[in-house]
């Protein structure tokens, strides 16, 4: 359980932890109101280094304040799921393309223990994560220091976006885990090549797959307005 309570130290950074890992499962869901004093019970801290953690989370776009000061987690509507794959579609290919110019073989080899682990995942939410992680490691590896920078403050809604298209359509996708190994292997094969504009392609091709959820979340959206329709 992400939110038992902490006995280390450093306890904004571990609170910070188990927040964002509980908002990315979908243990707290998008909206859900979460007071401070209620998180601090939970993990058994006191109300400080929930304020800190909430603050910090709030920074990586994974909680919101209304104007009452009242803390919820974000909730991603369709126009924030388009700018998340707009940005998606700008840096990562970029990213891609420098990473097979650059990347060690320590890089590769870490890409490919990523891999691996994900084959062995046993839960959705550790697809996901594993999935966002890949992500990360190619941004780091192609050395652009400006575009990780505006990675960081992605990073976390890219994850918080996948775990929330996979829950919903898992039954749909039921082969999520065997897709993304697939797809992250045709990536690692030709980041492994060097050829820069071969890898800016595939990571365009993969991040373009993405498009169809957001289809069928626009599909939705259109039927439950017409539901709610005078």
């Amino acid at each position: 359980m992400s939110l038992s309570p902490l006995s280390r130290p450093n306890l904004a950074h571990i609170v910070r932890s188990r927040l964002s890992e509980a908002i990315l499962s979908g243990e707290l869901e998008p909206g859900q109101h979460v007071p401070e004093p209620e998180l601090a019970s939970r993990l058994g801290v006191s109300r400080a280094p929930v304020r800190e953690a909430l603050i910090e989370l709030e920074r990586q776009g994974l909680v919101t304040s209304d104007s009452r000061g009242r803390t919820h987690i974000a909730r991603l509507t369709l126009e924030d799921m388009e700018e998340i794959y707009s940005l998606r579609l700008a840096l990562e290919p970029l990213a891609a393309g420098l990473t097979a110019e650059r990347a060690t073989t320590q890089d590769f080899e870490t890409l490919a223990a990523n891999i691996a682990a994900t084959e062995q995942a046993t839960s959705l939410a550790e697809v996901t994560r594993l999935d966002a992680a890949f992500h990360d490691l190619i941004m780091r590896a192609s050395g652009h220091r400006r575009a990780a920078h505006f990675w960081e403050g992605l990073r976390y809604q890219v994850e918080a976006w996948l775990g929330l298209m996979q829950r919903r359509h898992q039954a749909v996708f039921h082969s999520t885990q065997v897709e993304t190994v697939k797809a992250h292997k045709r990536l690692l094969k030709v980041l492994r090549s060097g050829d820069a504009a071969a890898a800016e392609e595939e990571m365009k091709k993969h991040i373009v797959s993405w498009r169809r959820w957001l289809a069928m979340e626009a599909d939705a959206a259109a039927r439950s307005d017409r539901k709610t329709a005078p």
